[in-house]
């Protein structure tokens, strides 16, 4: 699975990982980059739950070309004020990644990623 670390310590500074991809859990597709990670209102992860009580742990990003979004926006039940949201599906197998933001406001998108459905290694 993800690691939201992708730095990696030498002792006296800190490096990025050269290879920050992160790809679908499930069909290995390359979906978005650990540098891409957005941090919105406090943090670029965050723990959600949707109306039905289920839990997510949401990671933000900037950018997500492996993605692919469907579905009209809507501004219900978000968890972004401002921001209205559509299913963010793999542009590889399909699967249901996470959601992508829209608003008026800066940036006008970004991506929120189920962190249990990225993988930091390729299938």
């Amino acid at each position: 699975m993800f690691d939201a670390d992708q730095e990696i310590s030498t002792g006296a500074e800190t490096v990025e990982k050269p290879d920050d991809a992160l790809y679908c859990a499930g069909c290995g597709h390359l979906v978005t980059r650990g540098r891409w990670a957005f941090a919105p209102e406090g943090g670029h992860t965050r723990i959600c739950a949707n109306p039905a009580g289920r839990m997510f742990t949401v990671i933000c990003f900037l950018e997500a070309p492996g993605a692919a979004d469907r579905g009209p926006p809507t501004d219900a039940f978000t968890w972004f004020a401002g921001h209205a949201w559509n299913f963010a599906h793999c542009r590889g197998c399909g699967d249901h990644l996470g959601w992508r933001y829209t608003s008026e406001l800066d940036p006008p998108v970004f991506w929120g990623l189920i962190k249990d459905r990225l993988s930091s290694l390729p299938k």
